[in-house]
């Protein structure tokens, strides 16, 4: 996808009739000194409320090359309540520079009403590091353990293919530690035992540690994301589409096709949802309660975690007034975590601080909340973002004004919603002969209020097309 003579005007003719449609709709092009398209952002109305309401966590990832110009294709890339991959925007890049990477960023924060994320996922680049520390300086700034680990391999490639151990040993230092004393020590051990003390490598990703390994990470939320595969997963997509010889309207015609499907799985996500109950593998008051709360995918990490609670040992280690602290253990686990518990606030926390990083709690939170005889998930326990309410409230766009959502969209949510009423009213009014009729009746009027209410509404909007403008 090469910027030929007369892109720019194409693409600005392209992105203005985008916004006719959607006056929400924003982009923002650099042009370099002699009037040249050097890097594009775009994103439209859906994009940005989804942002407003996903946009604590997002993945940017620049590996992937739309042409034989090696421009960049960089997606801002996220997660939404159903666990499925989101987008908020995208840009193509005329190079990876510090400057490049900032006025983007800068941009992007512009059609975000200056909204930051919690955190941002990248793949390792020393400008965009430089340009997410001046532009982003509250966010956390993870590194995608999936390139580390492939870097890993790459240059370690001798002893990843002689010991099994290494890489057991490796990955250990990645993910499992919850303290740092005990990282620095495993991760020593580690070099001492395959003679990698030199290792140029290792040394240099030890500079940044703080920003992949999870035991500097526990504090920060990130969706339960490790990784930027989930852009990676969009430019798979892309692929499909994309040829090097095809020109830029065709690449944001298909990139708005991507959109498209990746919206239609969050409908039918939706209205599965609204169709369906998750099923409890123990009905107790704590499921039944959040099963109508989160959706199914969250219910379901949830359910998972709670079903580990009969496999815990638990026992007291201290108490003051305020707070008693609880050692638990899975199964013949060696690790035992510390869990601290405050009555008045119903607070409970635990070392391994899962609710910190992924918003779920943890089986030994949850442990020792059955300890205490909570039958409920206290709602300061309930992150909004996991639940199917998460996309109530209204987004302002960079105008400041509330962002509608599109047509289609909006019918198939009331259709989700209508259906599921309907199906626990007819569930409901079969018990008896009585109910069935009341019920029948009901539905019959119904029915003829709705015609009676399109016809007149038809009738209004053909009234105002004669009439015309005033």
């Amino acid at each position: 996808m090469a910027l030929k003579k007369g892109d720019g005007r194409a693409v600005m003719e392209y992105f203005h009739k985008m916004q006719l449609e959607d006056p929400s709709y924003f982009y923002a092009i650099q042009l370099d000194d002699d009037d040249l398209i050097m890097n594009i952002f775009w994103v439209d109305a859906r994009s940005i409320v989804d942002y407003g309401h996903f946009g604590d966590v997002i993945c940017f990832d620049t590996t992937y090359r739309t042409n034989t110009y090696d421009r960049p294709f960089a997606p801002f890339v996220g997660v939404n309540h159903h666990k499925q991959t989101i987008i908020f925007g995208a840009a193509l890049l005329y190079d990876e520079t510090v400057e490049s990477f900032k006025w983007l960023f800068k941009t992007f924060l512009s059609a975000m009403s200056g909204k930051h994320p919690k955190t941002i996922l990248t793949d390792q680049s020393a400008a965009m590091a430089r340009a997410i520390a001046e532009v982003f300086p509250e966010s956390n700034h993870r590194l995608c353990v999936w390139h580390i680990y492939q870097n890993a391999a790459k240059h370690l490639s001798q002893v990843f293919h002689s010991s099994k151990e290494f890489t057991d040993d490796f990955s250990h230092c990645m993910y499992d530690y919850e303290d740092e004393d005990d990282w620095l020590l495993a991760w020593d051990n580690m070099l001492q035992k395959y003679s990698l003390t030199d290792n140029k490598w290792l040394a240099g990703i030890f500079e940044v540690k703080e920003k992949w390994a999870m035991v500097y990470g526990r504090h920060m939320f990130t969706a339960d994301m490790k990784s930027t595969q989930r852009s990676e997963s969009i430019n798979n997509v892309l692929k499909k589409y994309l040829k090097p010889k095809h020109d830029i309207l065709r690449f944001l015609g298909h990139y708005s096709r991507v959109l498209a499907d990746k919206r239609h799985q969050e409908l039918q996500a939706e209205f599965k949802m609204r169709q369906t109950i998750p099923v409890l593998q123990v009905d107790v008051e704590m499921l039944r309660y959040v099963v109508g709360l989160y959706t199914p995918e969250m219910f379901q990490m949830f359910q998972d975690e709670y079903m580990k609670i009969g496999d815990c040992t638990i026992y007291k280690v201290s108490k003051s007034d305020a707070v008693t602290e609880y050692k638990v253990k899975y199964r013949q686990r060696t690790q035992e975590h510390l869990v601290k518990y405050e009555a008045s606030t119903v607070n409970v926390q635990c070392n391994c601080m899962k609710f910190s990083f992924v918003g779920i709690l943890c089986v030994h939170a949850l442990k020792v909340l059955e300890k205490k005889n909570v039958k409920r998930l206290p709602s300061h326990y309930l992150l909004k973002r996991w639940t199917q309410d998460a996309k109530v409230g209204s987004i302002k766009d960079h105008r400041g004004i509330d962002i509608g959502g599109d047509a289609q969209e909006l019918m198939g949510k009331r259709y989700s919603h209508l259906s599921h009423n309907f199906r626990e009213i007819s569930t409901f009014a079969a018990e008896s002969e009585m109910m069935y009729e009341h019920a029948k009746r009901c539905s019959e009027n119904l029915m003829k209020d709705l015609q009676e209410m399109r016809k007149r509404c038809y009738s209004d909007s053909m009234e105002g097309l004669h009439r015309g403008p005033r």
